[in-house]
């Protein structure tokens, strides 16, 4: 048997559910109400200050209630916030520096969507996304719905634009709204002859007209050779040959002919049709040239006649409408008439039910001015005459008319493609597209026959929005559905520059290009989104199995910029692909991309392009653990970590080494304490500067923290440990280095702030209850819940009773014990009593056992003349492992278990501590238990507290180590503070060799 001693130098390994032997030194079976510090030990943890009562406002409205959806907002060191969403869709905010409530708005025009959208049943419903001033929140039971707005359809309607001016050309048009079609005959050839006709011309004799009618110079007819020749050659008493001439000749059966060409006399055309009825032939045009040549045909030397030949040629410039082969009309020209035959016509079928336009065609020399206004008012007339369409469906716009009607839809086609451009609401070309046009108008360019998917719609923007000259720019197909029904949309909570908060709804985009096939609906449209994210400048909805981003810097935007073409700064919409559901719930921003989780799979969205694009995007399988979708992953700096429900207890996971590419590292680190947690834990909370993670379940008076410390890739410290509330925790979140907790207790709800950071602030006294400090630059922490200063002047003393008190303020609900501790002597008294101050600088540090009595709360004594503060007990309680004579073994500790080992006595090493007790168990024989206190010295001088920076506890045992429990517990508002522990005793290695 050898005496022997060991030490474990801290105890900041937190709680381990490992059997004793197999625990590090440094871990412990229960550590409650403690906070592990590498540098200062396992410290009582801090108080909670009393911020204020959430349910005792005076306006019942500004009340918390009991099943809110609670969120937080941190805007800056000076201004944080605590808000909830009632279950009924109300919304409270509270500052979280006092409490106070602050004002909270909803837009008056869309209160009841409002309400209606942030109505909820259960906590997970309601998820919040905080960007500066603007707090978004989602409902995931609200399906996504299009509102009936729609891009304005247009009315039946058609552009005809004119693109050049022509001489010799018909500009004819079609309008229609069948498929009924009729038969237009157009001359394809012509003959012409001179014509005799006795009555008109030569008469039997061979005279011309009476001498009176003859022209100047005078001529006649004669027979020649005996036979009437008719015109075709005459006998002139002076070389000149009167019928030469040329003619463009427009034919309509039934107009009006130049009675100068029949020498005077009034005539029309009349055509002996060869079918068909004569009125339908219109517009033929030809011209007519006859020359002659004089030459001397008998008579005399003195007075010679003349012989004029005549060659007659002709053109056929246009084929009117109406002309067939056989068809006959007359025609008189220099006072000789022409007999013109159609010798052969052309058969087209045409759909021209509306209107069928054939103007007269342009002239056909260049003697007469032809205008762009002449022909289209020539067009419009044409279409007015055929009954359909009145002067008001007509407007002439540049070089064009645009066509419309109230309704059904028409078509129009020009048989002279190179004249007119007929824009309807498709066109192949954007080419065709005039540079003037109807404000508003859409056309659809179909880039080909063969896909819709690289058709777009372009609408034509008019120069301040008046018709003429104007641009064409892309738009959305006219009716499609082009607005998210914002009643079924995320909202916001702003705070506005006054300190007040708007809650309203979103302006969303809307769909300004393509169709829905080119800019097609995101996919949360018809489902519901989960989550709100924040990732690279876009805003990101998690919906079923999709995770959409909007465009970089537009974060209301979902639609596409173009449907020609894509752009980095498209919208994202990538599928989550798995072999089972993949419901995207959750997602936390890292270095790599963002990590994505569904219940039983995580994903990687990330891209291996410096630029995140629709065709650069790619969403990868990770890893493969569940996730508790009722709460949210968080950072820990450098590592991610989650929880998982899908056992008996929630676990929390740890990933790091995430890439883009390769499997991340996972890390159980609850695995030491596997049956500690409950399985619906559904609140979590990290401070990442302190390296501290808080969980909770809700309404539970228990808080479940993990608590780390990494040196490069070292974890130094890594512990579990169990804070206990003066209440049911509804809430927590760290803000600035600060956890607040709401806590309810007899159904009403405190907010209460933890400062988890260190704090000194020299010889002052604050008032933030994170230090009290003395004379002697010794931090005192004063460790109460639920606390709050009362000043001096605030208390009342009953010389009766004996007993000092004071009203009791909002917020002191709990049944746990209440106690008040002796902050300072209230030094602005005047001329205090010398036989007093004794008894007054006693007082400082010292507390009593309070009561509530009415509306009072009450205790024995009289510290009238001291601030205090009143708060709620808690207990530091450390319960040490079995004690196990350990070795070294490498890197690892390995405890000697086949020994037998008696502990006689323990040293526990203590920084900053006040009262504390040891409890000592041993098996078969009573507790032990010994309250320690700060040794009583003369020379305290007032206003300093009674404890030491640093003691050493001896404790008794005597035990054999297997049938020892100790425990180390402190119930007083002083800290309490472990640093170390080592114990002395006797070990037997029972003869046993180790082989």
């Amino acid at each position: 048997m050898s005496t022997i001693t060991q030490t474990i130098p801290s105890y900041i390994g937190g709680i381990s559910q490992q059997p004793d032997e197999l625990k590090y030194p440094g871990q412990l079976k229960d550590a409650v109400n403690v906070l592990p510090d590498v540098t200062q030990g396992l410290l009582k943890r801090p108080g909670g200050r009393l911020i204020a009562s959430l349910s005792d406002n005076g306006t019942p409205a500004l009340n918390s209630t009991s099943d809110g959806r609670w969120f937080s907002y941190y805007r800056d060191e000076d201004e944080q916030y605590i808000g909830q969403i009632t279950r009924t869709g109300d919304v409270n905010i509270w500052k979280c520096s006092d409490g106070s409530p602050q004002t909270v708005n909803f837009d008056s025009g869309t209160a009841s969507a409002l309400a209606s959208y942030l109505t909820h049943t259960t906590q997970q419903d309601i998820q919040t996304l905080t960007l500066n001033d603007f707090t978004y929140v989602t409902n995931r039971t609200k399906t996504v719905a299009m509102s009936n707005t729609v891009k304005t359809a247009r009315p039946p309607e058609c552009y005809i634009d004119m693109s050049k001016v022509e001489y010799a050309r018909q500009y004819s048009l079609n309008l229609f709204d069948n498929t009924n079609k009729t038969t237009t005959y157009t001359a394809t050839r012509i003959t012409v002859k001179r014509d005799y006709d006795s009555a008109t011309a030569c008469d039997s004799n061979g005279l011309k007209l009476s001498a009176g009618n003859l022209p100047t110079g005078g001529y006649y007819c004669k027979n020649v050779n005996g036979d009437q020749q008719g015109w075709d050659s005459y006998y002139m008493q002076d070389p000149f040959c009167p019928n030469v001439a040329t003619r463009v000749f427009a034919i309509t059966n039934g107009g009006s002919g130049d009675s100068a060409d029949a020498n005077g006399t009034s005539h029309t055309y009349s055509v002996s049709a060869n079918g068909g009825s004569a009125s339908d032939r219109k517009n033929l045009y030809f011209r007519i040239t006859t020359v002659g040549q004089s030459v001397p045909q008998g008579g005399n030397i003195s007075n010679p006649d003349y012989n004029c030949r005549y060659t007659t040629t002709h053109d056929l410039l246009y084929g009117g409408e109406g002309w067939r082969t056989g068809d006959i009309v007359y025609v008189w020209m220099k006072n000789a008439r022409y007999k013109v035959t159609v010798s052969s016509h052309s058969t087209t079928q045409i759909e021209a039910n509306l209107a069928k336009v054939r103007p007269q065609p342009t002239p056909f020399d260049n003697s007469e001015t032809i205008t762009a206004e002449g022909i289209l008012g020539d067009i419009e007339s044409g279409i007015i005459a055929d009954g359909n369409f009145t002067d008001a469906n007509i407007q002439l716009i540049g070089n064009g008319l645009y066509i419309t009607r109230s309704s059904g839809a028409f078509n129009a086609t020009s048989p002279v493609k190179d004249l007119l451009t007929v824009i309807g609401s498709t066109i192949q070309d954007i080419q065709d597209l005039p540079r003037q046009c109807k404000h508003g108008y859409i056309v659809k360019v179909s880039n080909s026959d063969s896909t819709d998917q690289d058709d777009y719609f372009v609408e034509f923007k008019g120069n301040n929005d008046k018709d003429g000259e104007g641009v064409w720019e892309e738009c959305a197909e006219p009716g499609r559905k082009i607005e998210f029904d914002k009643a079924t949309m995320p909202i916001q909570i702003k705070r506005e520059a006054n300190g007040t908060f708007t809650v309203e709804q979103i302006t969303w985009e809307d769909a300004l290009v393509g169709d829905t096939l080119t800019n097609p609906e995101p996919s949360f449209v018809g489902n519901k989104i989960n989550k709100m994210i924040f990732f690279r400048n876009r805003l990101v909805m998690l919906s079923d199995e999709n995770v959409i981003l909007s465009r970089p810097g537009d974060f209301f935007n979902f639609w596409a910029k173009s449907a020609i073409t894509f752009s980095a700064t498209d919208v994202i919409d990538i599928s989550a692909s798995s072999t089972t559901p993949a419901i995207v719930y959750d997602g936390l921003q890292i270095n790599a991309g963002l990590l994505i989780f569904t219940k039983n799979q995580q994903f990687m969205l990330t891209t291996d392009s410096d630029v995140l694009s629709p065709q650069t995007a790619k969403l990868n399988a990770i890893s493969t653990y569940n996730f508790n979708v009722k709460t949210s992953p968080i950072s820990l700096g450098t590592t991610v970590g989650f929880l998982d429900n899908a056992g008996k207890h929630s676990r929390f996971f740890e990933t790091s080494d995430i890439r883009r590419e390769g499997e991340p590292s996972v890390l159980e680190q609850s695995k030491v304490v596997s049956k500690l947690f409950n399985k619906d834990l559904n609140v979590i909370s990290n401070s990442r500067e302190n390296s501290t993670v808080f969980f909770s379940e809700r309404d539970s008076d228990t808080l479940y923290c993990y608590r780390y410390h990494s040196n490069q890739n070292e974890r130094l410290m890594q512990s579990w440990f169990k804070w206990t509330l003066s209440g049911n925790a509804q809430y927590h979140t760290v803000l600035d280095d600060a956890l607040y907790v709401i806590v309810r207790s007899n159904n009403k709800d405190t907010l209460q702030r933890f400062d988890i950071r260190q704090h000194s602030v020299g010889h002052e006294v604050t008032d933030d209850l994170d230090t009290t400090d003395t004379a002697d630059d010794i931090t005192y922490r004063v460790h109460l819940d639920n606390s709050k200063i009362i000043t001096a002047s605030q208390l009342g003393y009953s010389t009766s009773s004996g007993r000092t008190g004071f009203t009791k303020p909002d917020g002191f609900n709990s049944s746990k014990q209440l106690v008040v501790y002796c902050h300072k002597a209230d030094t602005s008294l005047p001329n205090p009593d010398p036989s007093t101050d004794a008894q007054d600088s006693d007082l400082i540090g010292s507390y009593a056992l309070a009561s509530v009595v009415g509306t009072n709360i009450e205790w024995d004594g009289d510290w009238s003349d001291h601030d205090i503060i009143v708060g709620y007990l808690f207990d530091y309680e450390v319960k040490f492992p079995t004690i196990h004579y350990t070795r070294q073994e490498g890197k690892a500790v390995r405890s000697i278990t086949r020994g037998s080992l008696v502990v006689h006595r323990v040293r526990f090493n203590l920084g900053n501590s006040g009262l504390y007790e040891t409890i000592i168990e041993r098996t078969g024989k009573p507790t032990y238990t010994e309250t320690w206190e700060p040794a009583k010295a003369d020379t305290y001088h007032a206003n300093q507290v009674d404890f030491l920076e640093e003691v050493t506890q001896v404790i008794p045992t005597y035990e054999k180590n297997t049938n020892l429990s100790i425990t180390l517990k402190s119930s007083h508002p002083s800290p309490a503070t472990l640093h170390s522990m080592s114990w002395e005793g006797d070990y037997n290695t029972k003869f046993y060799q180790r082989v």
